[in-house]
């Protein structure tokens, strides 16, 4: 028998088989409607048996083992799957085995029904597989097409429905202030934590975007960099009035940056250095500068970083141990996704974020960055004097 009529004949055993495994699959989603499930894999089955009953080219067949050719128009039955799939809680993964166990499945009883090596076989075998292949990567591009749309959702309403309250807050207690209602040490409580909330709503954003996106996003301009985080390090200075922060530049800063990311980045290092370092010490900044490419570090004195955390420290809601048993620390910690969104923006800029930590020389991130984009048309030689 071919297997397409065979897909046809045995589809209630094939979906009963379906239906065993789906039961096995672990996932925190509400619990699976039998009957809707079954309709997305029948429909599944029928559009493989008839795709297998259609001619292909061999240029078709080639761009469906790499799952770029679509099985039959419109939106698909796995398409389908894959929204009901991810309504239902389904992790991709989950989805994805369970398109192992339907291709088990079904060759294991077509096999069983007396399936044999002839030539009309073998190539439905590789037909069959083909289609499998093709119908997973429909519902994992759909899939992760959702996922985006939701993370966008997400990002849209913190972005909007929040950040708008803050800046509310911010302005009624300077409103209170100057009216007199309110006296300024006690609007600053206030004021403080809204825009800590506020930092830490633009960590969560940086965080999602790059998660799915795979880079942090950046808007490249030409300016000088050395001018651009100067600002940022009047601002950190008016931050912290009882500490030292010292500023050394040596060379020519000019090139493309996206300036509101690198404040980002220097002040989420900066921040960093007066919360964990030395309470006491100087807080150091330096610029120097190479013909393609410009260094900058940020050096405080204090307690070490542990040597295993000096990677880890970068992964996103990761923390030192040393850090953590710090009980002094005169903020609340974070989420632990600073340094991530700090080296998320050097990758982005197509550079390299380092950090070296010991009792004698202190801690010190050094940053390395083209002055311009890889990808530019035209990267000159030398930056402009």
């Amino acid at each position: 028998m071919r297997l397409a009529n065979f897909l046809r004949d045995n589809a209630e055993e094939i979906l009963h088989t379906w239906d065993e495994f789906a039961a096995t699959v672990a996932h925190e989603g509400k619990e699976l409607d039998q009957r809707t499930l079954r309709d997305h894999a029948s429909q599944i089955l029928q559009t493989i048996a008839e795709d297998l009953e259609h001619t292909q080219s061999d240029a078709q067949q080639e761009a469906k083992s790499k799952g770029e050719g679509r099985l039959l128009g419109g939106i698909s039955a796995a398409e389908t799957h894959a929204d009901f799939r991810m309504s239902s809680g389904f992790a991709i993964d989950a989805m994805i085995t369970e398109y192992r166990a339907l291709r088990a499945s079904v060759l294991r009883l077509w096999f069983k029904s007396g399936a044999s090596g002839q030539q009309d076989d073998t190539d439905d075998l590789m037909r069959f597989n083909e289609a499998i292949d093709q119908a997973i990567a429909e519902s994992v591009a759909r899939y992760t097409q959702q996922t985006k749309r939701a993370t966008d959702m997400f990002i849209g309403i913190l972005g909007h429905d929040i950040r708008n309250p803050l800046g509310t807050i911010v302005m009624s207690a300077a409103v209170l202030v100057k009216s007199g209602q309110l006296g300024e040490k006690a609007a600053a409580p206030i004021v403080n934590s809204a825009i800590r909330i506020n930092n830490i709503i633009e960590q969560v954003v940086d965080f999602t975007r790059a998660q799915a996106d795979g880079v942090m996003p950046v808007t490249r301009s030409p300016g000088n960099l050395a001018d651009q985080l100067y600002k940022v390090i009047q601002e950190t200075q008016i931050r912290y009035p009882a500490r030292t922060l010292d500023f050394e530049r040596i060379g020519n800063f000019d090139g493309s940056w996206d300036e509101g990311r690198m404040g980002q980045l220097l002040s989420n290092l900066l921040g960093n250095a007066f919360l964990y370092g030395s309470q006491t010490d100087a807080v150091t900044v330096k610029m120097w500068a190479a013909p393609l490419e410009v260094h900058f570090s940020v050096h405080n004195h204090g307690k070490p970083i542990e040597e295993q955390d000096l990677t880890r420290i970068f992964e996103p809601l990761e923390r030192g141990l040393s850090i953590q048993d710090r009980a002094e620390r005169r903020e609340p910690r974070g989420l632990g996704l600073g340094l991530y969104i700090c080296r998320e923006i050097v990758l982005s800029h197509g550079g390299e974020i380092t950090l070296t930590s010991d009792l004698e020389l202190g801690t010190v991130f050094l940053v390395q960055m083209p002055r311009y984009p890889a990808v530019a048309e035209h990267i000159p030689e030398a930056p402009p004097k």
